[in-house]
């Protein structure tokens, strides 16, 4: 950096990156900040644009997914959330839920009308639920939807599952596999920085430590997933770019993440905002910023960096896929947890396609795998 007429003015150009890029460059987390502070937006995702072009090329894919929320009870209580009803208010709390085994069969009638390709099952930290609950509604899953893949659970629910059953991380996923689990979701990474994750979380969930270790258990397993990042709360750049290169570190010693899913956070209805932690969603412009540098640090590493069009809004998410993004996730029919924070915002494959198109993309129909089922 160097100081003209007073103003900080960066000694790095476009060019300058670009070049470390071609080389397979691994940023660092000071660099990642050198990088944010030199490029305008307009630099950074033109640079992103053109990795995406290069590692997936023009095509734009999403999956047909159909949400299922087996339960609401969480013994974590996280202030990042408004989903969770306190584990502790069971029969007490009217928002409090599970369901049966009859009422996921229910749910999934109605995906049927769906056509989906996957099923996404997540809860929370239930403290009432054995073991056994997880393998019954796993097996009735893929009994009634055997042509869509079962993407289920985050990673801390895998571990508190885990630890309430008295199970191994590999016991305890051996049997869910066998049940029909067949993909692991990858949320509830938030941010790994430990003193960002005390902030954001309790000491119920595990570190960020912990969440890559089980995700590299898991990946030897042979049972793959995403990755995930929720932002715009507390955090700060260098607590992003150090998530983003601890995920591409360990995707590089054991691969099995299938993509990476900035998650933008939702403050609405959630204790951080009710403390005065947070004033208000993150603006637009680091949402695109978060995607780029995404792109730009994880490399070959994490090729599908995926844009969350439920927590980003449809505009900001069009714009992200001309800026490193290159997955739209999918059509999230009957979520639950973004809508507790009052976003309910709904799509079809129909405008999915569009809005890929729009921005001169080919949309394509994906599975959790990202095999491609068909293109619009």
């Amino acid at each position: 950096m160097i100081l003209e007429y007073g103003i900080m003015i960066s000694t790095y150009s476009s060019d300058y990156w670009m070049d470390l890029i071609r080389r397979d460059h691994r940023f660092n987390v000071g660099e990642s900040l050198e990088m944010l502070d030199s490029l305008s937006i307009h630099e950074l995702m033109s640079i992103a644009d053109s990795m995406t072009d290069i590692q997936v090329g023009n095509r734009v894919t999403f999956a047909v997914s159909y949400n299922i929320n087996y339960s609401n009870y969480c013994a974590a209580s996280c202030p990042i959330c408004a989903y969770y009803v306190p584990a502790k208010a069971k029969g007490k709390d009217s928002r409090g839920f599970e369901l049966t085994v009859e009422d996921v069969k229910k749910e999934l009638e109605k995906a049927k009308a769906y056509e989906p390709t996957e099923i996404h099952m997540v809860g929370g930290f239930n403290p009432y639920l054995p073991l056994e609950y997880y393998e019954e509604v796993f097996s009735t899953v893929r009994k009634y939807m055997p042509e869509s893949t079962l993407k289920a659970l985050t990673i801390p629910e895998i571990s508190y599952i885990a630890k309430i059953t008295g199970n191994s991380i590999k016991e305890t996923m051996e049997r869910l596999h066998n049940a029909g689990m067949q993909a692991h979701t990858g949320g509830g990474a938030e941010i790994f920085d430990p003193e960002v994750r005390k902030v954001i979380t309790t000491p119920e969930k595990i570190s960020g430590e912990e969440y890559l270790n089980i995700a590299k258990q898991l990946h030897k397993m042979g049972i793959k997933g995403n990755s995930t990042m929720t932002y715009g709360h507390v955090e700060k750049w260098n607590h992003i770019a150090d998530h983003m290169i601890k995920l591409r570190d360990a995707q590089e010693e054991v691969p099995g993440f299938l993509s990476f899913i900035p998650l933008k956070f939702s403050p609405e209805n959630t204790p951080l905002l009710k403390m005065g932690k947070v004033d208000g969603p993150c603006s637009g412009d680091k949402d695109l910023k978060v995607i780029a540098l995404a792109r730009i640090i994880m490399g070959k590493a994490m090729k599908n960096i995926s844009v969350y069009w439920v927590a980003l809004g449809k505009g900001i998410a069009q714009m992200a896929l001309t800026g490193g993004g290159n997955d739209l996730v999918g059509t999230a029919a009957s979520e639950k947890i973004f809508g507790a924070t009052n976003r309910r915002e709904l799509t079809t494959i129909n405008e999915l396609s569009s809005m890929i198109r729009e921005v001169g993309k080919i949309p394509a129909k994906r599975d959790t795998f990202y095999n491609i089922r068909g293109y619009f």
